[in-house]
């Protein structure tokens, strides 16, 4: 074994009263934690001396997993992209385009309500600059694309599927904007039930499918 897995080890039983955790458990532990102070306080004013508190391991020991804060941070952006892009495959499966964009707003609302922390996290790394934005953008575009593939299932057969993307196009970008508003929204209103959440989605969802149908007859 080496002397920096040992160390690590000794560190981790050291920190846990003598009950070491593996390491992928001791991980997903940290990106846990990171996520929900990096939400309360922000990146900026989140120590990797606060993160190894508030876990109960020394600070070398996340820097032995992750190297860096902002290399915390973009392990936590890529659990929480590859846990979406694992829904949307999922979703993919619904052979109704009607079916399989409800199915992704359902998707979408539960995730910002079982993993709030990790959402607003994504949400606030959008609007910045440099490399973790962009790979939260990314998600974003993964998103858009799926939305665009679906909503141009939507038109009639005999319409060229390029010409239906290019007709939905503005109209995925539109629906995704919505939702990322309504997360922000969500996120700074406390005690709204996931029951209103979803019917005022669906309220949104039914107006806009009004255009997008008539669009896509209309290009025919």
């Amino acid at each position: 074994m080496s002397d920096r897995k040992s160390r690590d080890m000794s560190e981790d039983a050291g920190k846990t009263g003598g009950r070491r955790l593996p390491r992928a458990a001791r991980e997903a532990q940290i990106l846990q934690v990171a996520a929900e102070m990096f939400a309360a306080q922000g990146f900026h004013a989140t120590s990797m001396d606060d993160v190894a508190a508030a876990c109960g391991v020394t600070k070398p020991m996340i820097y032995s997993y992750f190297g860096s804060k902002p290399g915390l941070m973009a392990a936590l952006l890529q659990r929480t992209g590859r846990e979406l892009l694992a829904g949307l495959a999922l979703m993919a499966a619904i052979p109704d385009p009607e079916a399989r964009i409800r199915a992704t707003l359902d998707l979408l609302i539960g995730r910002l309500y079982e993993q709030t922390a990790s959402w607003r996290v994504i949400l606030s790394a959008m609007r910045g600059d440099g490399p973790l934005a962009e790979q939260a953008r990314g998600y974003r575009a993964a998103l858009i694309h799926a939305m665009l593939i679906t909503l141009a299932e939507l038109a009639p057969p005999d319409l060229h599927r390029a010409i239906a993307r290019r007709r939905v196009s503005p109209y995925a970008h539109a629906l995704l904007g919505a939702a990322e508003a309504g997360s922000e929204w969500w996120l700074s209103t406390p005690g709204v039930s996931r029951a209103e959440t979803e019917a005022t989605a669906t309220k949104v969802l039914d107006a806009m499918l009004v255009p997008i149908r008539r669009d896509l007859a209309a290009s025919v």
